[in-house]
């Protein structure tokens, strides 16, 4: 005689699946977020930073106009100077795509491009400093518990890199 049929097994639910799923779908919506803001990311000259002058001109309304005064001074430098960083950077993917390459030539273009970002950063931190220089001693207190309070949210410290 044969042995009795066992029922055949029944399908478990695997909790790990379950727990994935939920999270990837929690996962959307901030993944969208971060796309969001890539595309809304302001590129003004002047932007970028706590200190950044448009930072400093939305924290402090009352110094907006000799803020953007300083933003309108350094304006045309640095317009120039961007171009000259991407003409730099397409000047060295040029000689990377040459058939004449040379590690030489790709050297002197990838110091080119660092040339170019410096003067760019440098012109960009003398607005910076510019701007700061128009605040009152007030402001500019004003300005720093901003920033104090800022990093030590838990958000900010959370992510801070750790010293070793």
């Amino acid at each position: 005689m044969s042995a009795p049929l066992s029922p055949p097994p029944r399908p478990r639910r695997s909790w790990l699946l379950i727990v994935s799923l939920c999270l990837n779908i929690a996962l959307v919506p901030v993944i969208a977020a971060v796309v969001i803001r890539a595309m809304h990311r302001d590129t003004a000259i002047g932007s970028g930073g706590v200190l950044a002058p448009r930072s400093l001109m939305t924290a402090l309304p009352a110094q907006s106009g000799a803020i953007q005064k300083v933003i309108d001074a350094h304006t045309a430098k640095i317009r120039s100077l961007r171009a000259a960083s991407l003409r730099a950077r397409r000047e060295s993917f040029a000689v990377l795509a040459s058939p004449s390459y040379t590690p030489e030539q790709m050297s002197a273009a990838l110091q080119a491009v660092t040339a170019a970002d410096s003067a760019l950063e440098t012109e960009s931190v003398a607005m910076m400093g510019d701007s700061i220089a128009t605040l009152t001693p007030a402001e500019r207190q004003a300005i720093v518990e901003k920033v104090r309070k800022r990093n030590n949210s838990w958000l900010f410290r959370m992510f801070r890199p750790r010293a070793r």
